[in-house]
């Protein structure tokens, strides 16, 4: 299990940019995590491609996994907090997003090609 913490307002804008080129077909971005680093990705083969790199501390295994934009926003816009936490396991299980009170938003991945 990993925990990545984020900055929520960060972590909310940077997804909202790169949403902006989620296709109408797959409707999803995909997160890659990489040492002390998430790169955020999104893209639709008539336009383009959008990317976004957010310095984080992590330290956990290389992985991606892919989310509706929308469903992963959700709770980052409702939220005051400034940290959340986003808990993974692994691609195809369910992610968490957690905060310091009682709070739990769970999260199905999207299935993603190599």
């Amino acid at each position: 299990k990993e925990r990545v913490t984020l900055e929520r307002e960060t972590f909310l804008n940077s997804l909202k940019r790169v949403s902006l080129l989620a296709s109408d077909k797959s409707n999803s971005i995909k997160l890659n995590f990489t040492k002390n680093n998430i790169d955020i990705t999104a893209n639709t083969p008539e336009v383009g491609e959008a990317r976004e790199a957010l310095p984080v501390a992590y330290k956990g295994r290389e992985f991606s996994i892919a989310f509706n934009p929308e469903f992963l926003m959700a709770p980052l816009r409702n939220l005051a907090e400034d940290e959340v936490f986003l808990d993974l396991i692994d691609e195809m299980s369910p992610g968490v997003i957690k905060i310091q009170s009682p709070f739990l938003y769970v999260l199905m991945p999207m299935r993603i090609s190599s």
